[in-house]
C-alpha cells in the first residue's frame, strides 16, 4: 500500500540572500565539555576557549556583507557581564541572559576572515577544584565544634 505525499515549495524571503547554518561545538573545560551553537550565514570555522580570560574565540570566513550570527554559550562555560569583540575591536552585540546559557546575537558587514571574541566574568568551572575542600574544612569544622562543646 502506498500513501501520496505532498510538499510545500517554500520560498525564501527577498531579504535572506544567505540562509544561516547550525555548527555545534564541543567545548572542553576542566573536567567538563559544553556545548556552544553557532547560527551564522557565513562559515564559522573553529571555536577555542581560553579559561585564563574566560574567552570564546571565534574564527569566520565570509564571502558576502550583511552577516548574521547568533551564539549560545552556557552560562557554567561562561557567565556574568559578556562583552564582544571583532577583529580586537569592541562591538555592539545584543546580549540575552537566560537560565542556563546567554544568546549572543551580532550583526556586520565585514567579508573575509573575522576574528569574534566573547569574554565573560565568570568561569564556574574554576570553582570546582575548590569546592570538595571547602566541604571538607567544613566537615572538619563541625565535627571539631561538637567536640569541644562536649568538654
Amino acid at each position: 500500500m502506498s500513501v501520496p505525499a505532498f510538499a510545500q515549495h517554500i520560498t525564501m524571503p527577498k531579504d535572506l540572500n544567505h540562509p544561516g547554518i547550525r555548527w555545534d561545538w564541543k567545548i572542553k573545560a576542566e573536567n567538563y565539555t559544553f556545548d556552544v551553537a553557532t547560527v551564522s550565514n557565513y562559515d564559522m570555522q573553529n571555536v577555542v576557549f581560553n579559561k585564563i580570560n574566560k574567552e570564546l574565540i571565534f574564527t569566520g570566513n565570509s564571502t558576502h556583507d550583511g552577516n548574521i550570527a547568533e551564539i549560545e554559550i552556557p552560562q557554567n562555560l561562561i557567565g556574568g557581564n559578556l562583552t564582544v569583540s571583532q577583529d580586537g575591536k569592541l562591538i555592539s552585540a545584543i546580549v540575552i541572559p537566560g537560565t542556563n546559557s546567554s544568546t549572543v546575537t551580532l550583526k556586520f558587514n565585514q567579508t573575509g576572515l573575522t576574528t569574534t571574541s566573547i569574554v565573560g566574568t565568570t568561569y564556574l568551572p574554576e570553582f570546582s577544584t575548590i569546592a570538595p575542600l571547602v566541604m571538607v574544612l567544613s566537615i572538619v569544622l563541625v565535627l571539631f565544634t561538637t567536640k569541644i562543646r562536649k568538654f
